[in-house]
């Protein structure tokens, strides 16, 4: 059988409700092929340990779709179906006893052999955790590392805006399918094609239209710490989605990073918690990079030391600290009128040495 006519009937069954990884091992242990077990009126099902309920499933999704024409709709959407028989599947994945039997991708499907980091944390983020995610995700993409993400609000999005934002490759994991009609949160649909674009990929093991499922979050998860070298978490809160990736990290034998954070922050207690059960604890970047015997590269990049032209300019700086300070705080503190503040502000904003974080809150940088 060809491969792309096996990809036909994998796809199939995997659009049936409840055939994942293990019902998928069953079949192909005891059908010649997914497409003999296609056209099967469901006796061997039972043989080969499938319950009524699945058989039930199945017979009822076969009545109604025919798996050409499910896969054409497929290819029409410009999304790559790869299986656990293709050399395209991330070895890395495949390791894993859970390993899902067909990937939906959409993009650069050869990015996912890249040497890769899962970056995860809070949806509920802090403007330290915004600022050590732009920053330690600038900095792995100037050292060659592929960002992996979850698409969702939050860490996760700035992990990925960071990342196109630098010129480096980003995959994001979904717990939906990766068609336009299912990407989810919404929010982030024009970051979505950015991805894509930029030569990103989406991933998701879930087919087509698939919509927003809870159950379907964590476990996409796995997939995120399967393919990476290891799960890197600047802020989580207790129970956070974001430590169920790191869990799966230490299951899979990958590397754990945490960033430690502020011990009266709820969106800090899930990280320093990690560094309490031993991973790794993060104060730069060269700490991730060394763990993982990678080159530094371009991340060794010195910085430059910014030194204020002006009175004006030497009053702003002096107040500026790594917390979030309101213009109008900073215009009282240096006794200047906000119209004046504000030029000074956009102008040291363009030389990189300071960032408006939203509402007009500024940071030293």
């Amino acid at each position: 059988m060809s491969q792309e006519n096996e990809k036909i009937y994998w796809h199939a069954f995997n659009c049936v409700e409840g055939f994942g990884p293990q019902t998928f091992k069953k079949l192909s242990a005891g059908f010649p092929s997914l497409e003999d077990a296609w056209r099967d009126d469901g006796g061997i099902f039972f043989q080969i340990g499938l319950n009524e309920k699945q058989v039930g499933k199945f017979l009822d999704f076969r009545k109604n779709y025919l798996p050409e024409k499910l896969y054409e709709e497929t290819l029409k959407e410009k999304i790559y179906i790869i299986t656990t028989n293709d050399p395209d599947y991330p070895p890395q994945l495949k390791e894993i006893g859970s390993a899902p039997p067909v990937l939906y991708i959409r993009g650069e499907k050869k990015i996912l052999k890249n040497k890769s980091i899962a970056v995860v944390g809070s949806r509920k983020f802090t403007a330290y955790g915004q600022r050590v995610a732009e920053n330690l995700t600038r900095d792995l993409v100037r050292a060659g590392i592929t960002i992996v993400s979850g698409l969702a609000l939050g860490i996760d999005g700035i992990a990925h805006q960071t990342t196109l934002s630098s010129d480096g490759l980003t995959i994001a994991v979904l717990g939906t399918g990766v068609d336009d009609q299912t990407i989810y949160p919404r929010e982030h649909f024009n970051l979505a094609q950015n991805i894509i674009a930029g030569g990103g990929a989406l991933l998701s093991e879930y087919p087509p239209k698939t919509p927003s499922i809870r159950q379907n979050f964590p476990a996409r998860n796995r997939i995120m710490a399967a393919i990476s070298l290891g799960a890197l978490v600047i802020e989580a809160a207790e129970g956070s989605g974001s430590l169920i990736t790191a869990e799966y990290a230490l299951e899979f034998n990958r590397e754990v990073f945490a960033v430690p954070g502020d011990i009266f922050s709820p969106q800090s207690a899930g990280t320093n918690a990690l560094i309490q059960k031993g991973a790794k604890l993060v104060g730069s970047t060269a700490n991730i990079l060394e763990e993982l015997n990678i080159n530094r590269g371009q991340s060794a990049l010195p910085l430059t030391n910014f030194e204020p032209k002006t009175d004006e300019e030497k009053l702003i700086w002096k107040n500026l600290s790594n917390e979030p300070l309101h213009i109008d705080k900073i215009s009282k503190m240096a006794k200047l009128d906000t119209a004046t503040v504000a030029s000074i502000l956009a102008t040291m904003e363009i030389e990189g040495v300071v960032k408006n974080i939203g509402g007009q809150n500024f940071i030293k940088l």
